[in-house]
Parts: structure tokens; sequence; C-alpha cells
């Protein structure tokens, strides 16, 4: 951890020093914007991301502790067009460096506090070639990459702290062999764009217990007997309700009357499933494949201002379900929440965000933890709360507080209250 923040703190040092000239805070990480900018205008676009959280747990839990944990991703994306006049192709490279702890294992709790805290070394991550074709009609993907990019994710779930929903759903983790940065294994999905609106999706990824094994620092790139695959299959809906034109109207008179145009209030509403060939070992013995599994979420902005269209409220749900309860450790999970944006009116680019999040243990898990001598869990249920101050485009501070109910869904751990800050970048 100290080796990544003193090379992040070099890095800052530097560029501020060459920029020494410029009272402006802000020039720095606009310069750095506008410099990737000016990369991807010839074809190769750099990127660079990090999230670091500082959060400690003063009630609750199995101890109370303090931690820290950042994630930071970096590569950069070639337009293959630009770069050797290929219509439509891109091929993306990235790696991450990561460090920290998890304070979810001071709590003891399943929904882990921190988004930030993911494999705790240097991974190599994705290496992808897509293409797009047919005028976006169709589009494929095929390399090293995480089913978490394309399948069960929501605007509203990339805001949050909690990594219980932040990306996607931490049952999809607990219930298949489901990837997320920085773990990439081999896959290709293929996703067709029959309107606008209305997109159909499906995908094949590697299942392999190796998945964010450190000793391998994602650089296994071998495919072995006893892996198996991963399917999904997703179809989405984009719609946006009450859009007007704009629209011009003459009385009797000829006097001209102009009605602005409406935006309108978009959502997104996604239903998929997925369908593994990789063996699962029992919580009571034994062992089951083929298992399979469906989700159903949606984003809806239900109210915008007239006079400033950053003045927005969204609500967002869903559920995920898994029938295996013998390998399923959580076979149903539900979450929701808003994102009110511009809640307060000078700051219309800061985000308020309430979230609510339950999953279920299956019973059969809940039998094994009897048997081994411990409290018999049913459910675990956290409240998250957050407030994202948006510095400049690109740099945030997100306060935080979450309350998590019978953490690892056992009445014998003390709920736990969580309070910390997230802050980082994105360029």
């Amino acid at each position: 951890m100290r080796r990544s923040l003193l090379v992040v703190a070099g890095l800052l040092l530097a560029c501020s020093l060459s920029h020494a000239e410029t009272k402006d805070w802000t020039a720095f990480p606009n310069w750095i914007e506008a410099e990737f900018g000016k990369a991807g205008d010839k074809g190769v676009t750099p990127f660079f991301s990090y999230w670091g959280i500082f959060q400690g747990n003063p009630v609750g839990g199995n101890s109370q502790e303090v931690a820290y944990a950042h994630e930071m991703l970096f590569g950069a994306t070639f337009d293959m067009e630009k770069l050797v006049d290929w219509k439509g192709a891109s091929f993306k490279i990235s790696g991450s460096a990561n460090s920290g702890r998890n304070l979810s294992t001071s709590i003891g709790n399943v929904f882990d506090t921190a988004e930030s805290y993911v494999c705790p070394t240097g991974m190599f991550y994705e290496m992808y070639y897509a293409q797009k074709l047919f005028d976006d009609f169709l589009e494929f993907r095929i390399g090293r990459m995480v089913a978490a990019d394309q399948f069960c994710v929501l605007p509203a779930f990339g805001l949050q702290v909690s990594g219980g929903i932040d990306g996607n759903p931490t049952s999809l983790f607990l219930n298949s062999n489901f990837t997320s940065s920085p773990n990439a294994t081999w896959g290709a999905t293929i996703k067709v764009n029959p309107t606008p609106i209305v997109y159909v999706e499906s995908g094949i990824y590697q299942a392999t217990n190796r998945l964010g094994k450190v000793a391998y620092h994602g650089l296994d790139f071998s495919i072995r007997p006893d892996d198996g695959i991963l399917m999904f299959a997703e179809t989405g809906w984009s719609p946006t309700f009450g859009a007007k034109p704009a629209d011009t109207v003459h009385d009797k008179d000829g006097k001209k009357t102009v009605a602005p145009a409406e935006a309108g209030l978009p959502g997104v509403y996604k239903f998929g499933g997925y369908f593994s060939t990789f063996p699962y070992a029992g919580f009571l013995g034994g062992s089951q494949q083929n298992t399979y599994g469906f989700y159903l979420i949606g984003q809806q902005t239900v109210w915008q201002s007239a006079k400033n269209a950053n003045h927005n409220l969204a609500l967002w749900a869903g559920v995920t379900y898994s029938p295996q309860y013998q390998v399923a450790q959580m076979p149903v999970m539900g979450f929701g929440g808003t994102v009110w944006q511009g809640i307060i009116p000078t700051r219309d680019q800061d985000q308020f965000l309430c979230t609510w999040m339950t999953g279920a243990f299956s019973s059969a898990y809940a039998d094994s933890q009897a048997k081994g001598g411990f409290a018999r869990p049913t459910a675990e249920t956290v409240f998250d709360i957050s407030y994202i101050i948006n510095l400049t485009p690109t740099v945030f501070i997100q306060p935080d507080i979450q309350y998590i109910i019978q953490p690892n869904g056992v009445g014998t751990t003390p709920n736990a209250l969580v309070i910390g800050a997230q802050f980082g970048c994105n360029f």
C-alpha cells in the first residue's frame, strides 16, 4: 500500500510543480483530462482510475477497527479505425494496483463495506478486441474480460461505496464464478441492437477456481480440463417517458407561440440469467453442476427540473434469484435506492444516495454452519447513505455511513455502524 501511495503522490507532486504558475488547483486534473483527450484524437486513449477509502466501525461487529483500501486501474484503448483504418474496431489492455484491508473481515459481515477493496496486489487485467458492425447493430468482444462490465449492471451501482452492490450484486459472486475487476478470464460477448432502445446480449466466460489467486497476478492464461464455462444472456430496454419535441403554434391572429422541447425521463430495465457447468461443492456434501440464476433490475428518473436537467431524482431496484440451495449461498438478494442529483441547488453535479440491500442465506448453508457449531444465518441487511461531492468532472470525495443489520445473517454479532469517506479520480 505504501509503495502505491508514494507512486501516486510522486506523480501528483511532479505534475503540480510543472503547473506551479497557476493558483487554480483544478488545473492539474483538467490538464490530465485534456492530454488524454488529445491522445484519443490520435487513436490511443489512455485511462486511469483511483478509488481509495478510509472506514471505521465505532459500534458493532466482531471488533472495532479502522481500515484503508484502494484500487487503481490503468491502461489504454486503441481506436483501430484511426490507427489502421479498421472501421468499428478497438483493442483494450489494462492492469491494476491494489492494496489495503477489508473492514468487513473485522466486522464479520458478507456485504463488503468497501468496493475499493479487491485482490490486494498488482494484477494484469483486461486484454480484448471489440468490433461494431452494420452501423452499431451488432457488437462483439473477445479476449480477457469480466462479466461485470456487461451483465447485471445499472448506472446507480457504480456510484456506491458498499461492495455489496457497487458494480454488481454480491449474490452473483457468491453463487457463481462471476467476474469483476481486477480478475479477468477468457470470454466472448455478442450484442444485437435491433432498435436504439432495445438490445439483446449474450456472453460466455471461462469459469475457474484460480480466479483472483494472488500468486498468478492475472497472468495465468491457461484453460484446464477442470475449468467450466459461465454463460450469460440479457435483454434491456431504455425508454424515455414524457419526451416532447419543440413545437410552434399559431393562433387565429397569426401570433406565434413556441413550446420548448422536453427531454423526458430516461430509464433502463434489464432481465437476464446465467448458466454454469462448473462443479460447485455442496454445503452438506457432494457437488452440483449445471447451476443457473436470474435477475431483474431497473432504474428510472422520476423527476427532473424544467429549469435545470442536472436537478433530478432517480429510483432503482432489483432482485436476484438462484434456486440451487445446496450450492447457492445467497439464493435471494433484493436491493433498491435513490439517486438525487442537485439536492443542493448550487451543487448541480453532486449526488445524494440512499441505498438498501438484503441477502437471504440458503437453508443448506445455514445447516452447514449449525453443524460446524456456529450460529444459524438467516439474512443480512445494509442501509447506506452517502453524498458524492464532485470537486471537478474527474475528482470526487464521497462521505458515507452504513448500518449493517445481522452481520453474516446471525443475531449473535452486534449490528455495526460504519463511517468513512471514499475519494478518487477517473480520467
